[in-house]
């Protein structure tokens, strides 16, 4: 019998309908639904970036001479249900690492 095996969290940033961008460890994501559970969900209000792309902000998180103007709500404690979800990008460690040093606002 062969045992279901649980996938790893992985911290993404994720991209809704609404044009809503979110930071945080994807406990799971049903992309027919578009509905994702979240940890630590932190909300990216406003970023500065390499390129200013979403996929640079995964890649590189944030950097460059005005990523302390970036806007990054607090963690949500335990998980988060965000909806119409269309876009998840894993983050590098590099893009984790912005994330973790920046101050909720």
């Amino acid at each position: 019998m062969k045992r279901a095996t649980k996938k790893p969290e992985t911290t993404s940033i994720l991209c809704n309908k609404s044009y809503g961008i979110y930071f945080g460890d994807v406990v799971s994501y049903d992309a027919k639904e578009g509905i994702a559970q979240v940890r630590n969900c932190r909300h990216v209000c406003r970023w500065f970036g390499k390129t200013g792309g979403i996929t640079s902000l995964a890649t590189h998180g944030l950097c460059g001479p005005r990523a302390r103007e970036s806007r990054i709500g607090a963690a949500v404690v335990g998980v988060s249900t965000l909806n119409g979800i269309v876009n998840v990008f894993p983050c590098s460690e590099e893009a984790v690492g912005t994330f973790a040093a920046s101050v909720p606002q």
